[in-house]
């Protein structure tokens, strides 16, 4: 049975996803196989689509790569043509994390909501985490 994956191996595959190049078919089975191959992360489609975030970036890069046609290439000087991969990386980051951002905006409003109805006080809420028992 494969682990669980990690906050760290979740943050990896969605970088990984930011960077995937639009002019390659995105599939499930070409992400495990690439995941395996780049980040030693053996998982299934089914273990990946478990993950909000995974998914979430997964249907973003789907949805950018439907939207590019292919089209002939002006011949850009090289400096140029890094720039615009990095800025289309970018700018798909951007807009996932904004997603991600707003999923986290959306759960603390249920969090601030049932605090307040099962009245928890300010005072309770912002108590520091316990120090570890193992130090």
């Amino acid at each position: 049975m494969a682990k669980h994956l990690t906050d760290g191996d979740i943050k990896n595959i969605v970088e990984h996803l930011d960077e995937w190049d639009l002019t390659v078919r995105l599939t499930w089975d070409k992400l495990c196989k690439e995941l395996h191959s780049s980040l030693d992360i053996s998982h299934t489609r089914q273990t990946l689509q478990k993950y909000s975030r995974i998914k979430e970036a997964y249907k973003s890069v789907k949805k950018h790569a439907s939207g590019k046609k292919p089209r002939k290439k002006r011949a850009l000087p090289s400096s140029l043509a890094v720039a615009a991969v990095k800025i289309e990386k970018l700018e798909r980051e951007n807009q996932r994390l904004n997603k991600e951002n707003d999923r986290l905006l959306e759960q603390f409003l249920v969090w601030q909501y049932n605090a307040h109805i099962h009245g928890m006080k300010l005072a309770q809420l912002n108590q520091p985490l316990p120090e570890k028992l193992n130090n």
